[in-house]
């Protein structure tokens, strides 16, 4: 099989959807982490390695690794950078803007060419191609094109990293969004041929290395209530 960022032939390694630093906080003592389902069909199981399969050269899956190693230290605060509190909005700055927007963006890629059952949500059509041009040329694009708005969850005070839940498609202001939640952030990126309102581009990574995030209790973000409601119904939570 061809690589399917460079189309290169030769070995393919296993690469990991979500990258394995984001599993980290979910691991127990045995290094396992549980995955929920509201599928009636499909049962709650236990993963070791996170979620992967073989999709990149060993060429690509350094070059991608690169932008995860860089993006693991923006969110674990190995970088120093300069934030401002207003109310739940954070101003935050000194992100470098094409190494964080192209992990970003690579995320999105793999979610949708994946066949994992877990990423089946995600399918990006024609997009999918024009990303791929993107992470291959290393080129993260201007700020509203597939740009990503990013929500700190809490719960009851503390960050909410040990939460994974299946990627879905939603409309935001009009437009088709695709929503993550991993690593203690809902990320919901903007997916559309059209333009997006300046409301919307602002909370988005800027060139300048600036960003909003907005920080929110996990108890008022509608689908984790009903996600762990339908849960509760099953029986398996």
């Amino acid at each position: 099989m061809n690589c399917r960022l460079c189309h290169g032939s030769g070995p393919l390694r296993r690469s990991h959807i979500l990258p394995e630093f984001l599993h980290e906080s979910m691991y127990d003592v045995k290094h396992r982490f549980h995955v929920l389902s509201i599928i009636p069909s499909q049962k709650n199981s236990l993963k070791q390695k996170g979620l992967y399969e073989e999709l990149l050269c060993d060429r690509c899956e350094q070059l991608l690794s690169k932008w995860e190693r860089y993006a693991s230290l923006v969110l674990k605060g190995g970088v120093p950078l300069s934030a401002r509190r207003e109310g739940n909005l954070w101003h935050v700055s000194g992100i470098d803007y094409s190494q964080f927007k192209l992990f970003q963006l690579s995320i999105l890629w793999r979610a949708s060419i994946s066949s994992l059952q877990f990423f089946k949500n995600v399918a990006l059509g024609p997009h999918d191609e024009r990303i791929r041009q993107m992470l291959l040329a290393e080129d993260p694009g201007p700020a509203a094109r597939y740009g990503c708005m990013m929500f700190g969850l809490k719960f009851n005070g503390a960050t909410l990293t040990d939460l994974m839940i299946q990627p879905g498609r939603i409309r935001l202001h009009s437009h088709v969004a695709y929503r993550f939640i991993f690593g203690g952030f809902l990320w919901a990126y903007i997916v559309t041929n059209h333009g997006v309102p300046p409301m919307l581009e602002r909370v988005f990574l800027q060139p300048s290395g600036s960003a909003i995030f907005l920080v929110k209790d996990a108890e008022t973000a509608q689908n984790l209530v009903g996600f762990g409601q339908e849960l509760m119904r099953l029986g398996r939570l």
